[in-house]
């Protein structure tokens, strides 16, 4: 056989070799898709001041946790990573262990954002100025696309800052005659924090029918008030940390029927950094007209 007949006959053994394999490979079995699953996401926000005291410094955090896979979780848990030393101050909105800062949520849906988490800690005292970092991670028995972000971490910085709380109180406390009056309001602010409160800025706000008709009376503190129809805005300041400020608002009341009510609200703020607004940084103070 000559050498040109053989390179021939290999040519067309491999020609062949490689047909049957393509064939192979085309009818077999196609490769499968991954199945479906969770995917947990966890978004750590925090107040970036924790608010030093004398003996700790309070931090207050909140994780978000999202199912983002297609499939949804039976429960999960989250568990917080503050420095050495730290506890868990008051209820979390969470069943929390407040040894081990490991907190459990139920089940979340594909595509479903838990209830978000909301802890306050207690951190070692340390100098104002301080850094502390926080981390948390979010944890399931399930299976998931990915476990990357699952952790999420915050730094927050010691420091004395303020924290205002309001209170209100109306006249007449017994029931507004039917036929109107006179009345007032009161609003005491006082600085809970540990800072001092540069200034404050309150607004009152009544319903229509409801008019002042004196000047305000502000005790030791020099409130400065500008009044329209249905509100007020009284400033004032500084506040030191435990100090009070109070303000009394003479109001002419309109008459009404009996079981009406109404309602004056007051809310404060300050225009430098504070722990939390929050609630306590509002006040309402309800009227009911009543046959006296």
């Amino acid at each position: 056989m000559s050498q040109h007949r053989a390179r021939r006959k290999i040519r067309t053994g491999l020609a062949a070799f490689v047909v049957c394999a393509a064939t192979v490979v085309a009818s077999g079995p196609a490769l499968a898709a991954p199945p479906p699953r969770a995917d947990l996401r966890l978004d750590l926000t925090a107040n970036p001041v924790a608010m030093l005291t004398t003996d700790q410094a309070r931090a207050h955090v909140v994780a978000v946790v999202d199912n983002i896979g297609a499939v949804g979780v039976e429960g999960f848990t989250v568990t917080l990573a503050p420095p050495a030393g730290s506890r868990i101050i008051g209820d979390p909105s969470w069943q929390c262990d407040h040894t081990a800062f490991v907190c459990t949520h139920g089940p979340v849906p594909a595509g479903g954002t838990a209830e978000p988490l909301s802890v306050h800690l207690a951190l070692p005292v340390g100098p104002e100025g301080a850094v502390a970092a926080i981390g948390a991670t979010a944890a399931t028995t399930a299976r998931e696309a990915t476990r990357t972000n699952n952790t999420d971490r915050v730094d927050v910085t010691y420091q004395l800052i303020s924290d205002l709380t309001l209170q209100g109180s109306g006249y007449p406390d017994a029931g507004v005659p039917t036929t109107g009056g006179d009345g007032s309001v009161s609003f005491t602010v006082r600085n809970a924090g540990t800072g001092t409160a540069q200034d404050l800025r309150l607004v009152v706000e009544w319903p229509a029918g409801v008019t002042r008709h004196l000047a305000p009376v502000g005790g030791t503190t020099n409130w400065q008030c500008e009044f329209a129809v249905t509100s007020g805005i009284c400033t004032a300041g500084p506040l030191a940390a435990g100090a009070t400020a109070g303000i009394y608002i003479p109001l002419a009341l309109p008459a009404g029927t009996v079981g009406q009510e109404f309602t004056v609200r007051g809310t404060v703020t300050t225009s430098g950094p504070e722990w939390q607004t929050d609630a306590n940084n509002v006040a309402d103070v309800f009227y009911r007209y009543a046959e006296l």
